[in-house]
């Protein structure tokens, strides 16, 4: 079953949403749960064993309260296409508004490598090369991604990870984009959705804090990164940190 099948209304609002690997999409989305009336359809996905094993990590009580609503606050649904042009694709234009989000490369790229080759158990013999192709590849996103933003076909919502974790703004902003009354207030989602209050205590395999300071302190890691040179993205407002 497709989208297209199923009408929602006037009152219906349609969206797409491009993000890159370890950018922080199942947070945001864990957000825009208590934000919104999300709609969804069946797909491939919803049957995996990763979204079960994810969901045991969480307090029990962190869907049950996102699911909660101000009770003057009419239902509206929303659906957003989490994969637009499928899984990590280029943002594109469609016919439909764009939610981009972004976080800074230099600690997602070290997030991305550490998650694929621990928990995906990936074998990489050369691991200069494996950096330097891996931003090469959050270039490209980044780069379609804000041509997107500037020329504009569609209306282009940017978040950036860094924001979102900061404070509430970036969900208000985000629903000002969005158009929809949020269905519990931005600032007590902000608040909820904080890491220590939406996991359950003792070791976890996907929600873990996000620390954009770890890859800093792993001098191997370093030392390949300058091997890798792997270039500036100060363009996209992520200028290289300094190591050390």
């Amino acid at each position: 079953m497709t989208p297209e099948k199923y009408h929602f209304g006037t009152l219906s609002t349609r969206l797409e949403f491009f993000s890159y690997p370890r950018t922080g999409s199942h947070y945001l989305w864990t957000c825009l749960t208590g934000l919104l009336d999300l709609v969804y359809f069946p797909n491939e996905f919803i049957a995996q064993a990763e979204p079960r094993q994810r969901a045991e990590e969480l307090n029990p009580h962190a869907f049950y309260v996102l699911g909660l609503r101000d009770a003057k606050v009419p239902f509206t649904p929303v659906y957003i296409d989490p994969e637009p042009r499928g899984t990590h694709a280029l943002p594109a234009a469609g016919k439909w508004p764009v939610i981009l989000l972004i976080r800074d490369p230099w600690p997602t790229v070290y997030s991305h490598y550490h998650t694929a080759t621990d928990r995906w158990g990936l074998k990489v013999d050369d691991r200069v090369a494996w950096i330097r192709q891996a931003f090469a590849h959050y270039r490209d996103f980044y780069t379609a991604g804000f041509a997107l933003a500037l020329q504009r076909p569609v209306p282009v919502h940017v978040v950036r990870y860094e924001e979102l974790v900061a404070g509430p703004e970036a969900l208000i902003d985000l629903v000002d984009f969005i158009g929809v009354r949020p269905k519990l207030d931005p600032k007590f989602v902000h608040w909820w959705t904080q890491f220590d209050r939406m996991t359950r205590p003792g070791p976890k395999t996907f929600f873990r804090a996000g620390n954009n300071e770890a890859w800093r302190k792993d001098e191997s890691w370093l030392r390949d990164l300058r091997a890798a040179d792997v270039g500036s993205f100060d363009v996209f407002g992520y200028p290289a940190p300094a190591p050390g």
